[in-house]
């Protein structure tokens, strides 16, 4: 997904903006089953429309994989980033270039517990670090 495009790139990279605004790290665990997520300080409005949009796309998503979601025991999805390595692209100085990372885990009924991870590489401007990535209508 592309955060230029995505709803929920847009809004997962902003929580990582803000914990890298507050000088934490840049890391935050969503647990679907559980509705948390962690740390503490990665809970904004933004956050929660996050698990709750995925909470919501969820059923149709097992749906139309014919699962059953109530053999679901565990769904975890972890993000990060390292902004402290971002960079300009040539001739782009005002846009920075990082890498989103995500982990996720998840175990259903009778079966072993399964990883995912994806990685993929963001460009945006750099005063979106500060300002954090606008919604795009």
């Amino acid at each position: 997904m592309s955060i230029d495009y995505m709803k929920s790139g847009r809004l997962s990279v902003n929580v990582l903006i803000d914990l890298y605004n507050f000088g934490l790290e840049t890391t935050t665990t969503f647990d679907f089953i559980n509705k948390t997520i962690q740390p503490d300080k990665a809970e904004s409005k933004e956050s929660k429309q996050l698990l709750n949009d995925y909470l919501d796309w969820l059923p149709e998503h097992f749906l139309n994989h014919n699962c059953d979601l109530t053999k679901l025991e565990k769904l975890e999805t972890t993000i990060w980033t390292d902004f402290d390595s971002a960079f300009s692209p040539p001739r782009m100085n005002d846009i920075i270039e990082f890498t989103v990372n995500a982990l996720t885990i998840w175990k259903a009924d009778e079966r072993e517990e399964q990883t995912i991870e994806i990685s993929q590489t963001e460009l945006i401007k750099k005063n979106f670090l500060k300002l954090r990535i606008p919604e795009m209508k």
